[in-house]
């Protein structure tokens, strides 16, 4: 049986126009579409990201390689540390193969001339330190000179007080309200000069050899030691005064040798000098 061509047409055109051979789509089809391209979008753009990071990456670590930097003279080189050091020129003459560089001293090495073999490179000179600040030994030759006495004999103590302690008083100098004595006896470490006072009992004591303070000074002693182991020292007749405790002072008569002699007052008297 021969169709014609133009019958042919008109069966194909019914039979494509047929409803039963559409393929309807999805009611989500258009989201589902976009999504796609979406997410097509993103993994384009990661991808991107990530190889400019590759990249970046690469680069720094190019950079960090040691770069040298050539001048004419030849004399800059920077390492990847950071740190420059000095190279010598390289050499140039036609005709003459390069010499070895050597490498320069970094920050943590010293500067040494070379000396032939066996032969000992002197060490470089120590500039000389300084001298430690002088400072005198206190002074403790003699019998001690408390501040509240001398020996067995104290500050306060009257006539009769003094003689109970085995010491003996002679050569009596009486004056208005204060009498001198010399002291000798047991209870003393050695004579001593004494005033006492009828009202205050000794006032003064200023042994006849030379003591020394429970601060080391005695005889000998100069100026400036007396300074710094008595601060509130101050100027005084023929010398200086310092405190002795709360109750008394300590007068060192001064010479050119120094301290030389050394005598405890009772700061409550009512005897002169």
């Amino acid at each position: 049986m021969n169709i014609s061509e133009d019958e042919l047409e008109q069966r194909l055109r019914a039979l494509f126009a047929d409803e039963r051979l559409d393929l309807p789509p999805p009611p989500d089809a258009g989201t589902a579409i976009v999504a796609g391209a979406r997410r097509r979008r993103r993994r384009r753009h990661t991808v991107q990201a990530v190889a400019g990071v590759a990249a970046a990456v690469v680069a720094v670590a190019g950079g960090l390689t040691m770069i040298r930097l050539h001048t004419e003279n030849g004399t800059a080189v920077m390492s990847a540390d950071g740190s420059a050091t000095s190279a010598p020129p390289e050499n140039l003459t036609p005709g003459r193969p390069p010499e070895p560089s050597t490498p320069g001293p970094t920050s943590t090495q010293s500067i040494q001339a070379s000396a032939p073999p066996g032969t000992s490179t002197p060490a470089s000179p120590r500039p000389p330190s300084a001298p430690p600040p002088s400072s005198l030994a206190g002074v403790t030759s003699g019998p001690l000179l408390a501040a509240d006495g001398f020996g067995r004999l104290k500050l306060g103590m009257s006539e009769s007080e003094v003689t109970a302690q085995a010491v003996t008083l002679s050569d009596a100098q009486a004056g208005a309200s204060c009498t001198t004595y010399k002291a000798q006896g047991d209870g003393v470490p050695a004579s001593a000069s004494v005033v006492i006072s009828k009202a205050a009992g000794v006032v003064v004591v200023t042994p006849d050899v030379a003591t020394h303070t429970a601060e080391g000074i005695g005889a000998g002693a100069t100026k400036d030691q007396v300074l710094a182991a008595y601060p509130a020292a101050k100027e005084g007749p023929g010398g200086l005064v310092a405190p002795a405790g709360s109750a008394a002072e300590y007068r060192f008569r001064l010479g050119e040798a120094g301290v030389e002699q050394t005598s405890l007052a009772s700061l409550t008297q009512d005897c002169a000098g």
